[in-house]
């Protein structure tokens, strides 16, 4: 590496200058520290004075409190990456305040150079807080439901030793009527007489009576406090199966959230990725064709721009339910991001995918898309690929915008295909 200074990349003059303040100051310096007295000045007590000196500071910290215009192109490059990172991360209702968040720096620009910084982070921040509600609310939930299962095991254990009691007072009621029994047979032996026989068999008689009323009674008591507690066990259950559902029902919406579009209702970016991963997968192991089909809306902006960018939702929306009329049930419908739709079709060569491609073409552009009565042109490009057993995800897809930028530039409302590129590599060379 080469360190020589070039002067001609020196602002001599400035630097002159720099050293005749920071001389003067310095002299200044030992000349204070003379009047004090000060036999033995070192160096360091040179240099905390030095920099107590705003001329000082001035000559040595150069002025960065407003960066050069290339600098904050640089800036605004830098902050678009790290945004549309950001986008990859979130989920869908999060990232459309990223792309709505670097629009608007787009048209207005930032405030200041801080605020690239500081507006992704509040939209993180708010996010990890919405994650830490849920987080909050699972635990809630938990702690609540070991409550109720604490509450419940009382009641279970009463029950039980409420059977266990029941078992021991049936095995003595039957072990004195057992006895009653073998008295009364005994009596019978006994006696000769046979009415002092039947007193002795009647008062026999009344006390197992008795015996079986105390016994029904307990019975009764019994068979209330069980009812009592299995209504309460089962209105505790009721709560907890009230609660579990809230749960799951909220479990349910993030997860569709994490993996759909919040404006079309289509997958998403995060949902594409994971899918792209499976149809190759499939590939590789089953052999099971599949292509990949990018759909653009044509003139996007200048809808935005005309119409505003309410009328652009619209459109979108208008477009994946479009999307999802023509394809099929099994084909994977995703919105890869702003006005770019992205589409596995399973089980689908590459002739395959053009047929349904055109077909698709075709069916939008007869399409009535308008607003307050105003009808507004709906078509799109298509750039299609087919998957590769060797293919990675990026390669597949970077084929199919190839396509789709050839089929832009072709003019717009057509598709074009990787074998289209093809061609107009051969053409390009030829003409060269």
């Amino acid at each position: 590496m080469n360190n020589e200074i070039n002067l001609k990349d020196i602002d001599l003059a400035g630097f002159e200058e720099k050293v005749y303040v920071i001389a003067d100051e310095v002299l200044d310096i030992l000349k204070e520290l003379s009047r004090e007295n000060n036999n033995q000045i070192s160096s360091k007590q040179i240099a905390e004075k030095m920099f107590r000196k705003e001329a000082v500071k001035s000559a040595l910290i150069p002025d960065i409190s407003e960066p050069a215009a290339g600098e904050i192109e640089s800036l605004k490059d830098i902050a678009n990456i790290v945004l549309d990172k950001f986008t990859e991360l979130v989920p869908p209702h999060m990232s459309d305040n990223f792309c709505n968040l670097k629009d608007g720096f787009k048209i207005n620009g930032p405030n200041t150079s801080t605020e690239w910084l500081d507006s992704p982070i509040s939209i993180i921040k708010k996010y990890i807080n919405s994650l830490s509600a849920r987080n909050s609310e699972v635990e809630a939930f938990m702690k609540q439901t070991m409550q109720y299962l604490e509450a419940i095991e009382e009641p279970l254990s009463k029950e039980l030793s409420f059977h266990q009691n029941k078992i021991k007072t049936d095995r003595t009621f039957e072990d004195d009527l057992f006895r009653y029994m073998k008295t009364m047979r005994d009596d019978c032996n006994t006696f000769n007489d046979i009415n002092a026989l039947k007193t002795a068999f009647l008062g026999k008689i009344e006390n197992i009576g008795r015996g079986f009323e105390q016994k029904r009674e307990q019975d009764m008591l019994r068979l209330q406090e069980t009812e009592k507690t299995l209504e309460e066990m089962g209105k505790r259950m009721h709560d907890i199966k009230r609660e579990a559902d809230e749960i799951r029902k909220k479990s349910q919406e993030a997860e569709f959230e994490a993996y759909h579009d919040a404006l079309t209702g289509l997958y998403n970016r995060r949902a594409y990725q994971d899918r792209m991963n499976e149809t190759l997968a499939n590939l590789q192991r089953y052999r099971v064709p599949a292509s990949l089909m990018i759909c653009d809306i044509d003139f996007f902006k200048k809808i935005n721009d005309a119409h505003g960018h309410n009328v652009g939702d619209l459109a979108l929306k208008k477009l994946a339910e479009l999307l999802v009329e023509r394809l099929r049930k099994n084909d994977i419908i995703t919105r890869y991001g702003g006005e770019e739709f992205a589409v596995i079709l399973t089980h689908t060569d590459l002739a395959g995918a053009i047929i349904a491609g055109e077909g698709l073409r075709s069916y939008i552009a007869k399409a009535v898309f308008s607003y307050k009565g105003l009808p507004i042109p709906l078509t799109i490009s298509v750039g299609i690929s087919s998957f590769n057993k060797d293919d990675t995800p990026e390669a597949v897809f970077e084929r199919a915008d190839h396509a789709l930028y050839l089929a832009k530039k072709s003019g717009r409302n057509r598709i074009m295909s990787e074998t289209d590129l093809i061609k107009e590599n051969v053409l390009s060379n030829n003409v060269s």
